[in-house]
């Protein structure tokens, strides 16, 4: 019998080892995402359809198109633009370069070599095309579970579209790959998303939007509530991982994310009640951030990174205020630190992969003599050159590990002192009846000035051209309307408080004349 039990065990293990090595090459020869290459893709899709998703971008649409993805013909397939802030000032531009989310089993049950969807990133924001590509690399190589990736060629019925770069989303195939199952609660960061504890909180008031799983049968809110407590944290979340996602996101200064105003550009899975953080959306890292200081970025400290008070990010708080936790997230930051030393001959590999499509891409935001100046150490609409911007970073890094300058000093993190950029209606966009016109002067009184040029922020990227960055494409950070709504809001509230003081003061002169009088 015990040999009998050996021999199950000994087979049970060779099956395994079989089966991890034949996973292994699965992914080393996926005929989609082939990371040393640039894949090709074609979408087949009714003229009228496309000009009609072309001409109304901000439904987001689906149509039903045909798809060659590297030679691979699939059928039925669910074809829409997307995107958030680049959607939008994608339509307020002159251009078509939208990313597109294709969905092939959208109207039947099919997939595409195991993927489900694919995003095709318009690279937005990036003169570099590889801020997004780069980011993703390093947190590969510190162990983090990320989608798969590539730069891809795209073509609409046989003409190129542009250079892109194709993205795996986050669901069924990747959970199945990284967790094993996929069963667990799958969430998604909606703008606002800062774990912060109030009491009595629904789950929808979180921002976090459940993907997939059951929505009653969840520790989301025990988690979020716990983060608050500051107590048995481990038995909710993975935070061996989260250290090391924090520090790459630090390093790289990846501040349209969990750190950032926003609050956004993540996901948490939830597999019995305790909780893994995911990465997501990185053409803003390396310091990308729009409207935020480049110094200020490069010289962000190790131990407060944020967009403001540590203390209003419960994640990044909780394991920074532990002693044990920032020492281990420390030995993370210099393993990234270490990975990135290489970075400039990252970059020309990437530069010798894609250089000559970017020079032939028709839709591209950005001329190739920008992008040749931003993977080096030039800035393009306020966008740092990755190269100079990292050799930066990492000798201030390197200098706070070290203990040569402070890796913390009041706990404050970046302090921007700037309007964020939605809120900051530019001449050309609509705005409420009776709300001031922002720039050109006419603030109300007591608001910040808004220099520059379009009545942004002094520093930011000039808003040209509907909306885009000197005439093509810049960030609007995320939840448009809703901050519209926000600042409609507020200038109402000005309008009622400087009506109030008119009236009171008039009031007053009104009694005084009465007194002269008698």
């Amino acid at each position: 019998m015990a040999r009998f039990t050996s021999l199950v065990i000994v087979s049970m293990l060779v099956f395994l080892g079989t089966h991890r090595t034949f996973a292994a090459e699965q992914q080393a020869v996926d005929p989609i995402f082939k990371k040393g290459e640039i894949s090709n893709v074609n979408i087949e899709i009714d003229e009228a359809d496309f000009q009609e998703m072309l001409d109304n971008p901000l439904e987001e649409e689906f149509k039903e198109g045909t798809v060659t993805y590297n030679g691979i013909t699939i059928g039925y397939t669910g074809v829409r633009v997307k995107g958030n802030s680049s959607l939008s000032s994608v339509a307020r531009s002159d251009s078509n370069r939208y990313s597109f989310k294709l969905e092939f089993n959208k109207y039947i049950e099919q997939n595409l070599e195991g993927y489900t969807k694919i995003n095709l990133n318009n690279n937005f924001a990036d003169p570099s095309y590889m801020r997004e590509y780069l980011t993703y690399d390093v947190l590969e190589k510190m162990g983090l579970e990320t989608p798969n990736y590539s730069y891809v060629n795209v073509s609409i019925n046989g003409e190129h579209y542009g250079l892109y770069l194709a993205v795996e989303n986050i669901e069924d195939p990747y959970l199945e790959r990284n967790f094993g199952n996929v069963t667990g609660n799958l969430y998604k960061a909606d703008t606002g998303a800062s774990l912060t504890w109030e009491d009595g909180m629904s789950i929808d008031e979180t921002s976090l939007i459940l993907k997939s799983g059951r929505k009653n049968h969840t520790k989301l809110l025990e988690f979020i509530e716990a983060l608050q407590e500051g107590k048995d944290i481990e038995s909710y979340f993975d935070i061996d991982q989260y250290l090391r996602y924090l520090a790459v996101s630090t390093v790289m200064a990846n501040m349209d994310s969990y750190q950032g105003t926003m609050n956004h550009n993540y996901y948490l899975y939830e597999q019995d009640g305790k909780f893994t953080f995911l990465a997501w959306d990185h053409n803003m890292s390396i310091g990308g951030m729009m409207g935020q200081d480049e110094n200020a970025q490069k010289e962000m400290l190790i131990d407060e990174p944020t967009m403001g008070a540590v203390k209003n990010y419960p994640l990044v708080d909780y394991v920074l205020s532990n002693n044990e936790y920032k020492e281990q997230y420390h030995s993370y930051v210099q393993q990234t630190v270490d990975l990135l030393k290489d970075l400039e001959s990252q970059v020309d590999a990437l530069k010798l992969l894609i250089g000559d499509d970017v020079k032939k891409d028709p839709t591209a935001f950005y001329s190739y003599e920008e992008f040749l100046s931003n993977i080096g150490d030039q800035s393009v609409d306020g966008y740092p050159g990755i190269v100079g911007f990292m050799k930066g970073r990492l000798e201030h890094v390197q200098q706070q590990l070290d203990g040569e300058i402070p890796s913390y000093v009041n706990g404050e993190g970046i302090s921007s002192g700037r309007m964020p950029v939605n809120m900051a209606a530019t001449e050309n966009e609509e705005r409420p009846e009776g709300m001031p016109a922002m720039g050109n002067g006419e603030m109300p009184e007591g608001m910040p000035a808004m220099g520059g040029r379009g009545g942004m922020p002094e520093g930011m990227p000039d808003m040209g051209g509907g909306g885009m960055p000197w005439g093509r494409e810049g960030n609007q950070d995320a939840n448009y309307q809703d901050q519209r709504k926000e600042l409609f809001t507020v200038a109402i509230s000005l309008v009622l408080l400087f009506g109030s003081i008119l009236f009171v003061s008039r009031f007053r002169r009104y009694q005084g004349h009465r007194r002269l009088s008698k």
